[in-house]
């Protein structure tokens, strides 16, 4: 029961720390983009929500994986790159993959910092559990 419980805590504790991150970032982009206050915190949270959900599955392979620091960082990096294709090719046909790949740069602009993170953090505080 000790192993369900650290993992469950491991997913949250990944899910808060993306969606944060996430929130912080999204909105210091719009912030520098001129974009009005309001806007930018209600996009900020949508994305938010979204890096929460994110933040989830990166705790649950850190988790059952019983991965460290680098293991986390890099399911963070992958994950990022697992969702900027995944849009890529769920948006896209075969003639407009190109256009389509430069256009989600923002999903890496905005994703890659917080996934790094989180998986580095949730890895490091996930040492700090007590062992089953």
């Amino acid at each position: 029961m000790h192993s369900v419980a650290r993992t469950l805590l491991s997913t949250l504790i990944g899910a808060g720390i993306c969606a944060s991150l996430g929130f912080l970032i999204f909105l210091l982009l719009t912030t520098f983009d001129n974009t009005p206050l309001v806007e930018g915190i209600a996009f900020s949270l949508v994305v938010a929500i979204l890096c929460a959900f994110i933040g989830l599955i990166i705790g649950l392979i850190i988790s059952l994986g019983n991965l460290g620091m680098i293991g986390g960082a890099i399911v963070g990096f992958m994950l990022t790159v697992v969702i900027g294709v995944f849009y890529v090719f769920s948006n896209s046909s075969p003639a407009s993959y190109g256009y389509f790949l430069s256009e989600s740069r923002i999903i890496f602009v905005v994703l890659t910092l917080p996934t790094i993170l989180t998986g580095i953090a949730t890895a490091g505080l996930k040492r700090l559990l007590p062992n089953p």
